[in-house]
Order: C-alpha cells, then sequence, then structure tokens
C-alpha cells in the first residue's frame, strides 16, 4: 500500500526499445455496476492481441482489473459476473436496527450493506495477495482516516478490492490496518499515473464510463435543480477534471493513452439481469473502435 506509487526512475523496468512490441497498460474506471461493461471492454482487447503489461482500476474498475491481473479467462469472469444475483451481496443490517439509528438522525451509522456478500463474491478471484498477482494491478481507495487517495500496490486483495468498490452510504467503510476506507472512484476516478507507474509503459488504455450528469446536454437549464443535484454534479466534474490531468501528465511523458468510451445499457442492483446486454455493447463498441484505430486487424 503505497499514498503514491514509486518514482519511476526508481522501481520501473527500462523503456521497451521501438521494435518490441508497445509496452501497455490498461485502466478501468469507476462507474455504478460497470463491472459488466469492463468486463466487455477487457475482452474486446485480449481478441484484438494486447497483451497488457499492467492494470490499474477503480471501484468497479478495480473488479475487473484484480480479475484480469489474477490471470483469470474471459469465460471465468463471466460465468462470476452473469450468476450474480442480488441476494449475493444485499446484506443489509436488521430493520429494527436501521430504526434505532433512524431515531438518532443515523448518527454512528457508516452505511447500509455490510459487505460480508460483497467479499465472499471475490473470493472467486484466484489470489490472495496483490503482489501475487503475474500482471502488476494498482487498486485505487478512499482513505478516510487519512483523508486522502491511497494507492495499493500489495496487501489483501479481496480486502483492497472490498474497500475501493465501497460506495459510500451504500456500503460501510472497510477497515485495513487500522484505517477506514472507501470508494475510490471518490478520489480517483481513473488511476491513469497510478498505472503508468507501475511499469515503464508505452500506451494506456481506458475504459471511461462517464458519470452521467457531466455529459453535455442542451436542455441543462430547463431541469430543476435541488442541493443535492449541484453537489454531485460538483463532485463528478472535479473528478473528471482531476482524470483529464492525468492524462495530460502521462501524455507529456510520452504515453500514448487511448480512451474507450462504450455504448451499454445502465446497470444497478435492480437491474442485474441487463448485466449480459451491456457485457455485449460494450465488447460490440470495443472491438469497433480498436478497429477504427488499427489496433484490430482484419481476420
Amino acid at each position: 500500500m503505497t499514498d503514491r506509487p514509486p518514482s519511476p526512475e526508481q522501481e520501473m523496468p527500462p523503456r521497451a526499445n521501438a521494435s518490441a512490441s508497445p509496452r501497455t497498460g490498461v485502466v478501468l474506471s469507476s462507474g455504478f455496476f460497470g463491472f459488466f461493461a469492463h468486463a466487455g471492454f477487457l475482452s474486446a482487447v485480449r481478441t484484438a492481441g494486447l497483451v497488457p503489461d499492467a492494470y490499474a482500476g477503480a471501484s468497479s474498475g478495480a473488479i475487473v482489473a484484480a480479475m484480469a491481473a489474477s490471470g483469470m479467462t474471459d469465460e471465468a469472469i463471466r460465468q462470476i459476473l452473469f450468476r450474480v444475483q442480488k441476494a449475493d451481496f444485499w446484506d443489509p443490517d436488521p430493520w429494527h436496527k436501521i430504526a434505532r439509528y433512524a431515531l438518532r438522525r443515523l448518527k454512528g451509522y457508516s452505511g447500509y450493506l455490510k459487505g460480508g456478500g460483497f467479499s465472499r463474491l471475490l473470493e472467486a478471484i484466484p489470489v490472495r495477495t496483490i503482489e501475487a498477482c503475474p500482471t502488476p494491478l494498482a487498486v485505487a481507495a478512499t482513505n478516510l482516516t487519512r483523508k486522502k487517495e491511497t494507492i495499493f500496490t500489495r496487501g489483501d486483495l479481496i480486502k483492497t478490492v472490498h474497500a475501493s468498490g465501497a460506495v459510500p452510504m451504500l456500503f460501510k467503510p472497510v477497515e485495513i490496518e487500522g484505517n477506514l476506507y472507501v470508494d475510490g472512484g471518490i478520489s480517483n476516478k481513473a488511476p491513469v499515473t497510478a498505472v503508468s507507474e507501475l511499469a515503464s509503459l508505452d500506451r494506456i488504455f481506458v475504459h471511461f464510463i462517464a458519470s452521467e450528469n457531466v455529459e453535455e446536454k442542451p436542455d441543462f437549464l430547463n431541469k430543476p435543480f435541488s442541493p443535492w443535484r449541484i453537489q454531485y454534479l460538483a463532485v463528478n466534474i472535479g473528478r473528471q477534471d482531476a482524470y483529464r490531468l492525468q492524462v495530460e501528465i502521462a501524455r507529456m511523458k510520452g504515453i500514448d493513452v487511448i480512451e474507450v468510451r462504450t455504448e451499454a445499457v445502465p446497470v444497478g442492483p435492480n437491474r442485474l439481469e441487463q448485466g449480459p446486454a451491456a457485457y455485449a455493447a460494450a465488447r460490440e463498441s470495443t472491438l469497433r473502435i480498436l478497429k477504427e484505430r488499427g489496433f484490430l486487424k482484419e481476420s
């Protein structure tokens, strides 16, 4: 675990020479229940014959990045994701306990779901520590205790991914070595810098799931504002701008950053049946984009 990955001069291998295959990193962004789309993207990348040298992810992206870095096949990933049911991870406190907290205006109440079901789903990943992954992996999480972003590059894989996916209010924070963590996407939506410092890379593919409310819409001013909407939009603007800054820094270092935004149907805890369709749509969109950009050759 590090608050900042090691500098390139300290720990990264020499950059590949011009005659070697370009060294490739993959970043999977946060995105509510976006793991189906991320898995479809990953499948397309592998179909194109691209072999990542490092992965990084936040929140739902951390789940699929961990599966990929651990060496899981596309079929193994599909089997896990397509079989997920809401009951597998929906483990709220008993209603009477929630009622007691409600009477105290939720003081001391840290989240609706306990997270045990989520952790059990992650046990399907075949390795137990980040450093045991065959491909280097960086996972972003938000450290509530120290009030900063943390990039994990070693440690308990399941607990780290659980922490990265612990959406505030929905999941309780996750304790790791005396610190409380929540969703990595809060502080780092797409950890481009983290993956660039895991290995000496020539290019980085980013599967970016944009927050819906930061997309430009012609009727923006015609919709009623609320304090919650303003707060949510402001946070998402900050996250997107921070991501763009990371991209610019990577490009200044000579790394080609290829952002891929795919078409996928929205998925949520009550719409898990849409998962396979989201996977297929993201895979098809990615294959088309890779072909247009010359990364996918005609068969």
